[in-house]
């Protein structure tokens, strides 16, 4: 299990679990979506088009980590800095996962085993020190 802290609150987050990274990268596929539709912003102010944003990423947090969640982190109000600030660290969270994916695929991946041939034939390669 996996532990990130957002706004001083520590928050399981396991992405090397496939089904945790599946809903994960459903949700930023969604929050990207709902974010840049456009129709919601027309007619209306700044202020309500930044309250928006905010019940977006409110969204994300409380559907990712459970309800109740966005409360926690930001204590209601409409700060999108913060909120902005929170989901960069999630997603920051969801970058480093893939490079230990890839470390973890390196070190006992499929491409690392090799025969015995194979071994065999590497070790002619492999010029010897005469005593």
């Amino acid at each position: 299990m996996s532990v990130i802290s957002v706004n001083g609150i520590e928050l399981d987050l396991n992405l090397l679990d496939a089904d945790v990274l599946e809903r994960y990268e459903k949700l930023n596929a969604e929050i990207v979506e709902k974010i840049n539709e456009k129709t919601q912003y027309e007619n209306v102010s700044t202020a309500d088009g930044m309250r928006i944003q905010c019940r977006h990423i409110d969204g994300f947090f409380d559907t990712l980590f459970g309800d109740g969640t966005a409360d926690k982190l930001f204590g209601g109000g409409n700060d999108l800095r913060i909120r902005m600030e929170a989901f960069a660290q999630v997603a920051a969270a969801g970058d480093s996962v893939r490079e230990e994916i890839n470390t973890i695929s390196g070190k006992y991946g499929a491409g690392r085993i090799m025969n015995r041939e194979q071994r065999r034939q590497q070790q002619k390669h492999i010029p010897h020190k005469k005593k």
